[in-house]
């Protein structure tokens, strides 16, 4: 056996402690560090009483998130830095809560993965819990942050499937598992023309009813419950599924892609929002959040990433034609997909 070349410890030692970096912005968001410097730059001691910690560790709290570009300090007084003002509230595409998501509720399942890998089912397949995200109809604070970090991600998300996405033809668009309806309301926003249905579980009506209020789409937008293995509301131009169908394993994929089919009128069409998993990752900010992503799904839902061919395999089962397949400014694409098989049985309701 050749000799390996020799190696520089300290990537390896960089990768294997990269965690620390989670954690420490989800407890400048969680400790009120963020808002409170949102406000004004101010000096340790005065962050410390205002937000309840001990100087000492605040400081070196803050000296941590200085070296990450979270915060800056000069002549002793910190400040945000533009990186970490998108943990703000009122941030566009804030992603604050997707800070507490991953440093919370996500946290433990990552400590579970190599026994996803040896089993290949998700921790809470092992631990008695149901697949997807029904637990959520159980944890109202936990649909919460859920909720409010997927509306903050797909802000900048939403306004780039508006603008790669053919929409000609389109009236009605259905969001499946549209969660708060981020997505429609940029569509809808991008889109005058368009209105739409953000269909999703229980959990999730009041904050998408407050959405579109919010937005002032009420008129164009509405909600409706239900499950995707189920029946979807019928008759819609365009089914739009973002990040759906990485939740699941292929047999649920497929039958969520089914019951789309079978609710589509004549000529409509679906529309999924997912990262597309190369077959051969390079490395690069890009490949490594879409294999961040695909392990994700591993350990904490059961699903997985997929493919260009996987998807066109998976399309053409479920009784569409080719895909169209459009790469976006994020880390997602846009796959588009006509209904060439006689049309299935009917779904419920009428959007």
């Amino acid at each position: 056996m050749s000799a390996l070349p020799k190696a520089d410890p300290r990537k390896l030692l960089a990768l294997v402690g990269a965690n620390w970096t989670t954690q420490a912005v989800g407890a400048a968001v969680q400790l009120g560090v963020v808002d409170r410097l949102a406000e004004r730059p101010r000096r340790v001691a005065s962050l410390a009483k205002l937000s309840g910690c001990d100087p000492d560790g605040l400081a070196r709290l803050l000296r941590s998130l200085a070296s990450i570009d979270i915060v800056t300090e000069d002549k002793g007084r910190y400040a945000l830095t533009s990186t970490g003002a998108l943990l703000r509230e009122d941030a566009p595409g804030s992603i604050r809560w997707w800070a507490l998501w991953c440093s919370g509720t996500q946290w433990t399942l990552w400590a579970d993965l190599a026994e996803s890998v040896r089993t290949g089912r998700s921790f809470r397949e092992r631990h008695g819990g149901k697949p997807g995200y029904v637990h959520l109809e159980r944890d109202a604070e936990a649909a919460n942050v859920f909720n409010r970090a997927m509306a903050g991600l797909t802000q900048r998300v939403g306004r780039e499937v508006a603008r790669v996405t053919n929409w000609r033809g389109v009236k009605r668009v259905v969001d499946v598992g549209g969660g708060h309806g981020e997505l429609l309301v940029e569509l809808l926003k991008a889109k005058p023309a368009l209105e739409g249905v953000v269909f999703d579980l229980p959990h999730a009506a009041k904050g998408a009813a407050a959405r579109l209020k919010a937005e002032r789409l009420a008129g164009r937008g509405r909600f409706v419950a239900g499950s995707f293995f189920d029946a979807l509301p019928e008759g819609a131009d365009a089914y739009l599924l973002k990040s759906i169908l990485h939740n699941w394993d292929d047999a649920k994929a497929l039958a969520i892609l089914k019951q789309v089919r079978a609710a589509m009128a004549p000529g409509s069409r679906v529309v999924l929002v997912e990262r597309v998993l190369p077959e051969r990752p390079r490395g690069g900010r890009r490949d490594n959040a879409i294999v961040r992503s695909d392990l994700n799904m591993l350990v904490s839902l059961g699903g997985r990433e997929r493919t260009r061919k996987e998807f066109a395999a998976m399309l053409a089962k479920a009784g569409f034609g080719a895909p169209a397949i459009k790469a976006t400014a994020t880390d997602y694409s846009v796959i588009e997909a006509k209904a060439v098989t006689s049309r299935g049985p009917r779904g419920a309701g009428n959007p």
